[in-house]
């Protein structure tokens, strides 16, 4: 270190030319006596420490201010740890221990393959992973409401929807149907747990359909038909939380009707029986009516479709509107070179990059289309 006080001592900035500095010999040394110190030195290494001093005081202050915690405030942290299953509340790994069957149904179900799903990866990297997106696969934080904004949880991302994002609560308590004050995470009853408000936060789109229903009014919940009643568990319901990729639930909500009226095929589809419009997802659903024309020989002569719900991959919302609840949609076909028969198929891809051969076909009908009276 450079004498104190010297050019070399300013230049290496240890104490940012400080007046002491400023001062000549006699003056250091004058300053130095009435501070008590025995020689400059000391009084440079006391400075030291004073800064010392009031850089920790600073940085308690900016503690108590809660300056240093994360994004969200004072005690966000505590309500991360809460969130994410750290400290006091149980984790999901906690759950299995007393609910090893409802576990399972979970770690079954597309909740707990929200994020890590190959399908859905696919999604996120043409999205350019949209955080908006990637909240609702791996959500931070407890049961919630429509409306609510949620973080992408930055621990343990590849278990998607766990346990605690529908059963934890803000103070860190569980969720629960009824109140049980002796089982190890003391759930608490909670109607919203059994509302259908309880998902409208990932699924709002579909909440919306479900609230302007008259499923609403007949009080039934999402829960109804994504987690039906189990006879063998007394009071509980299935966590499956069956939908979009459960075949026969699509198929349930779905009729298909074809007729011929003169020179044209009419195909009929109509959600009967879906507490949402269908399909209800926005993004990614696609549906649409295909009729195939065959020969005698069974090959294909014509083939023609009507789209119901479309989407430009990864670049923005459907291109047609679904099928709203109670209501019917239409296309008609004109009757090309009868007789002829024609097979009838509605079409459903989870993802519009699927192919033909991967949709679902959820309806399907033959048809024998005869030439109108007049034109035989």
């Amino acid at each position: 270190m450079p004498p104190v006080g010297s050019a070399g001592c300013r230049q290496a900035g240890y104490c940012g030319g400080s007046v002491y500095c400023s001062l000549s010999a006699d003056g250091r040394l004058q300053l130095a006596a009435k501070l008590g110190l025995n020689a400059p030195v000391d009084m440079l290494a006391k400075t030291r420490i004073a800064c010392g001093v009031i850089c920790c005081l600073a940085l308690a202050l900016l503690i108590a201010l809660g300056r240093t915690s994360p994004p969200g405030g004072p005690g966000a942290l505590a309500r991360q740890e809460a969130s994410t299953g750290e400290g006091a509340r149980p984790s999901i790994s906690d759950c299995r221990k007393c609910h090893a069957d409802v576990w399972q149904e979970w770690n079954d179900s597309y909740h707990a393959k929200a994020f890590s799903d190959d399908q859905v990866q696919a999604a996120f990297e043409h999205f350019g992973f949209d955080r908006k997106c990637q909240s609702c696969h791996a959500p931070q934080g407890g049961l919630s409401t429509p409306g609510m904004v949620l973080e992408v949880r930055q621990t343990d991302q590849a278990s998607g929807v766990t346990c605690l994002n529908c059963h934890g609560l803000p103070d860190g308590s569980i969720a629960g149907r009824r109140t049980i004050a002796e089982a190890p995470c003391r759930p608490q009853q909670s109607a919203l747990l059994l509302s259908s408000e309880a998902c409208g936060a990932c699924h709002e789109a579909i909440y919306k359909d479900w609230h302007a229903s008259r499923y609403r009014t007949e009080g039934k919940s999402c829960q109804s038909c994504h987690m039906p009643a189990l006879a063998n568990r007394a009071g509980g319901r299935s966590h499956l939380c069956t939908g979009s990729h459960d075949e026969a639930l699509v198929r349930s909500g779905v009729t298909l009707e074809c007729r011929q009226e003169g020179d044209e095929l009419i195909v009929s589809a109509t959600n009967h029986a879906t507490g949402h419009n269908f399909p209800g997802e926005r993004h990614n659903r696609v549906l649409y009516l295909q009729v195939l024309e065959r020969a005698p020989d069974g090959q294909i002569t014509l083939a023609r479709q009507a789209l119901i719900k479309g989407i430009t991959p990864f670049r923005g919302e459907s291109s047609r509107e679904q099928i709203r609840v109670d209501q019917t949609f239409e296309a008609r076909f004109p009757v090309v070179d009868p007789p002829v028969r024609a097979e009838v198929r509605l079409l459903y891809k989870p993802f519009p990059w699927y192919s033909d051969d991967e949709a679902l076909t959820v309806h399907r009908k033959e048809v024998e289309l005869t030439a109108p009276l007049g034109k035989l």
